[in-house]
């Protein structure tokens, strides 16, 4: 697996090289320019395009958590520097479509468990990246170093994953990639880089999101969509190494990869079709579809409704141990004039709970601190959230703010252990106030709390978060 490994980043590093050096040879009119070196031509492309950017969250949950952070406004080096945006625009278009992005999170965790113990630090960081523009419209090259640095970290509070445990900086480099593509049709990255895939996605919910290496290659194919992709390692949120996919997994020992498959398709409009299939050897399979429509009854008023279903079980020599597991999940709910709102219930076989171990379960009712999916449980939950500033239901406006206010509860769960005794029921209330401040481009401002009854125990799980991101382009 090491020699591999090692294979692996000479064979990368041969590759970006040889990149640079093209990118230096090939003249500025080999392919017709963007239109602004400093607007992303990525933005409007649908969400079955190869190049539609990964979202911090899944999108599949109850009521959507916010937006990501929109990025900033124009370079600083292009506005500040004279002469330099011309300069660029006489390069190559592997060099004068660089981009070099800078942002900046703030993240301070807080969370009192049941049994009284508490997660609590302060951290600062984010990431720099860089990305070149394509060579001959089919080549280019990436990387993004994380950092997470402690600000106020007690060593009795560890747990908040905001740090490597228990209370340490992280600094990596979670993405080193090359990509080559084919239009629409196909787009192939290698090495190091995020995927954004039902059960494997991002999990960005803290200082650095989950990076993964791997090969992929994914496409447009009119209104279909697909992936296909071999990944070998994980880098979790909390950590500054990649680790074996199948050890995170749990098969210790184990150097098998996962092979990740996806097609999707948008048949009619506001139909989204989406089936995933995720296979480890000798671990476990998971295969998961989700159907959602939306359609618009009158003028600003959408119905939306979704199903979600997952199979997961062991294969071949069970080294995580021999079991099977369903699971099916429903939504219902509307848009009117900036608000949403809506109800969704799920049910997990009592054979096993989920296992997620490459990111955030996807489902209808992941919350802020619970996942609603042990082995045998059956839950509900509704919610809301505004858009204060799209909005009209109210007689003002507040640019960029928007308010998630979402409840869910949980019943029947089972061990699955030698007792197979019955667990508490568990209720989680959560509040989610984020706000894209309009007079600085880039800059977000989110809080969120949780409250959490778990099984009726005298002290309930509180937790809060106030997260600052500011995306400032360098290049």
């Amino acid at each position: 697996m090491h020699h591999r490994g090692r294979q692996l980043r000479r064979t990368m590093l041969a590759v970006v090289l040889g990149g640079l050096v093209l990118g230096w040879s090939v003249p500025a009119g080999a392919q017709t320019r963007a239109s602004s070196p400093s607007v992303s031509t990525e933005t409007s492309v649908s969400q079955l395009s190869p190049l539609a950017e990964p979202r911090p969250e899944p999108q599949d949950q109850l009521l959507t958590p916010s937006e990501p952070t929109p990025r900033g406004g124009v370079p600083l080096l292009r506005r500040f520097v004279p002469g330099l945006a011309d300069f660029m625009k006489e390069l190559p278009p592997f060099l004068r479509d660089t981009s070099v992005n800078l942002h900046l999170r703030s993240f301070y965790f807080n969370r009192l468990n049941s049994d009284e113990s508490q997660n609590e630090a302060w951290a600062f960081g984010g990431w720099l990246e860089y990305r070149s523009g394509w060579l001959l419209d089919t080549f280019r090259i990436g990387g993004v170093g994380y950092t997470s640095q402690p600000l106020y970290a007690p060593e009795d509070s560890p747990g908040t994953n905001l740090l490597h445990p228990p209370q340490d900086p992280i600094l990596t480099l979670g993405q080193l990639y090359a990509q080559f593509r084919y239009k629409e049709y196909a787009l192939v990255t290698g090495y190091r880089q995020l995927v954004d895939e039902g059960y494997v996605n991002l999990h960005d919910t803290r200082m650095v999101p989950f990076t993964y290496e791997g090969v992929t290659i994914k496409g447009e194919l009119g209104r279909f969509g697909y992936n296909v992709g071999y990944l070998t390692a994980l880098k979790q949120r909390q950590e500054e190494t990649f680790h074996d996919i199948a050890g995170v997994a749990g098969a210790r020992g184990s150097d098998a990869g996962l092979i990740l498959t996806r097609l999707s398709a948008e048949p009619i409009e506001g139909l989204d079709l989406y089936g995933a299939n995720y296979y480890i050897k000798d671990v476990y399979n998971t295969a998961y579809a989700n159907v959602e429509f939306k359609h618009e009854i009158v003028k600003d008023l959408s119905l939306q409704i979704g199903v979600q279903f997952t199979d997961q079980r062991s294969v071949g020599d069970h080294l995580v141990g021999d079991f099977s597991t369903l699971s099916f999940g429903t939504r219902g709910g509307f848009l009117w004039r900036g608000l949403t709102a809506g109800a969704a219930i799920y049910t997990t076989d009592s054979g096993a709970a989920l296992k997620t171990p490459f990111g955030s379960w996807p489902g209808y009712l992941s919350f802020q601190e619970k996942d609603f999916d042990r082995a045998g449980e059956n839950a509900w939950g509704v919610g809301a959230k505004y858009d204060f500033g799209a909005g009209s239901l109210l007689p003002f406006n507040i640019p960029g703010l928007t308010v998630l206010l979402r409840y869910a509860t949980g019943t029947d769960a089972r061990n699955t252990g030698a007792t197979h005794g019955a667990l508490p029921r568990v209720t989680e209330g959560d509040l989610d106030i984020t706000w894209n401040i309009p007079w600085v481009k880039g800059l977000q401002l989110r809080f969120r709390n949780a409250y959490v009854d778990d099984g009726g125990r005298d002290v309930p799980v509180k937790a809060f978060r106030i997260i600052l991101n500011y995306d400032i382009p360098v290049l």
